[in-house]
């Protein structure tokens, strides 16, 4: 497991005059100092800002073989994390057969003391077909999840609460985007079931909350040419507002569209006078969709997504809007590409993430992958971190990103790793990231897929580019 830089690290080069002493006690002057300069004075190897902690699990990576009920490596539902304030993080799951596991890990990867098993992990039992897992942390280490068909809330010992929950769920073909919970305890569910958007919210012991649309359910509904719409991401403001981000049909291609809903579940007018967010592809692109949404404490709305020009290697998009639903002056809409990233469109499942650092810098995650030879991976975890005005910051890995990949946790030479992200959790106590995901290999595999991880850390490098 390792970033993964498309060009060979540059060593600094060293000079000296040459010790200018006669014969035998030259030679021993020099043996001498060599060997006190090489124990005083050793270069440490040479590291990146956004670097993986190489303490974190197994040799840098956590790699648990999941449990698989069907054949081949094609798209699968995707997980989640969450961060604890002592460093622990939470994690989810969806398996083949429709069960979810839920695990909790220490700081350093290894796993923490939660369920019967001993390996730091639960199965939820199966209550549907296997679909996207999406979990809320509590603060004594417990969760609420939402195990791909139902709510369940899972005790800081692993155990699960057989009083929570229960009355009118999602129909069959929901599929869960976002999962979080407001200031006051309530829990609001949002994703899609075929070409329908929907919200949700329960109580905070997982009842319908009736006093939220009809009997605890809102349709968003939002402008589009071909009957087409996405949902990405999902934000809470501090008194209950609730955001929701993706894109719509149009026929210049796919638009993005962010929504904002008063606590009662109704268009807020305040945003953007109708509710809506609605922007169209910028000249000579494709489509703009956004993928995630974070509050910062101002009330301003940090959107991250996609933009296509048709090119496999364009491009990200950032943009911050106030909390009247108007691009900020000095951060508006930022499209770019990224110098030397591979393709910016990976295959299979994918889930981007954003973090809003304590520094107010904004790390981005997603999902990248090689399009030029060698091909020794393919897929990988990348994250992208900008300055506060949407800048790219140029000193953090390779001018701005890092890449991640996973090594064959088996050791029997499997490779072309496919590392498909599904969430990220930022550790602001650590100042570090976790990323969660899965990973499956295309090349001599045994036919094994992973639930991985990897940590990358941040602010531990001296002015000289060496580890601090």
């Amino acid at each position: 497991m390792r970033a993964n830089p498309l060009e060979p690290t540059m060593w600094p080069r060293c000079s000296h005059e040459p010790w200018a002493l006669p014969g035998v006690m030259q030679m021993l002057r020099f043996s001498l100092l060599a060997f006190v300069f090489a124990g005083l004075y050793a270069l440490p190897a040479a590291a990146l800002e956004g670097d993986l902690d190489p303490a974190f699990g197994e040799g840098g990576q956590v790699a648990i073989i999941r449990e698989a009920a069907e054949t081949g490596n094609g798209t699968r539902p995707t997980g989640d994390l969450a961060i604890l304030a002592d460093g622990r993080f939470l994690w989810a799951v969806p398996l083949d057969d429709g069960s979810v596991w839920v695990g909790r890990m220490k700081r350093d990867g290894t796993p923490d003391a939660f369920g019967s098993l001993g390996n730091g992990r639960v199965t939820i039992p199966a209550c549907g077909p296997s679909r996207n897992a999406r979990l809320i942390a509590n603060g004594d280490g417990g969760a609420i999840a939402w195990a791909s068909n139902c709510l369940v809330h899972v005790m800081a010992d692993g155990s699960i609460d057989p009083a929570f929950a229960g009355g009118a769920l999602p129909p069959a073909g929901f599929s869960a985007s976002g999962f979080a919970r407001d200031s006051s305890g309530r829990l609001v569910l949002a994703g899609k079931a075929g070409q329908e958007i929907d919200l949700y919210r329960f109580t905070s012991q997982g009842l319908p909350d009736f006093d939220f649309g009809v009997a605890g359910h809102v349709s968003v509904v939002v402008p589009t040419t071909d009957g087409t719409q996405d949902l990405h991401a999902l934000a809470l403001r501090a008194d209950g507002r609730i955001l929701v981000g993706g894109s719509r049909g149009n026929t210049m291609g796919p638009s993005l569209f962010v929504a904002q809903y008063s606590v009662a579940g109704v268009l807020d007018s305040t945003w953007s006078d109708d509710g809506i967010v609605d922007i169209e592809p910028p000249a000579n692109h494709v489509s703009l969709v956004a993928t995630a949404l974070a509050l910062d404490a101002d009330g301003s709305l940090v959107v991250s997504g996609v933009s296509s020009d048709g090119g496999e290697s364009c491009c990200r998009m950032l943009a911050r809007f106030d909390d009247s639903g108007q691009l900020v002056p000095g951060f508006g809409m930022r499209i770019y590409s990224l110098d030397g990233l591979p393709g910016l469109f990976p295959f299979f499942e994918q889930r981007d993430g954003i973090a809003l650092l304590s520094d107010q810098r904004i790390m981005l995650g997603a999902i990248t992958f090689s399009h030029s030879a060698p091909f020794t991976h393919r897929t990988q975890f990348s994250l992208i971190r900008t300055h506060a005005d949407g800048s790219l910051d140029l000193g953090f890995g390779h001018s701005g990103w890092n890449s991640y990949t996973i090594d064959d946790p088996e050791d029997i030479g499997q490779y072309g790793d496919y590392n498909q992200m599904h969430a990220i959790g930022y550790d602001s106590a650590d100042d570090s990231m976790v990323v969660l995901g899965r990973t499956f290999f295309e090349d001599k595999s045994n036919g094994n897929a992973y639930v991985s991880m990897v940590r990358a850390l941040f602010g531990r490098i001296f002015s000289n580019g060496f580890d601090m």
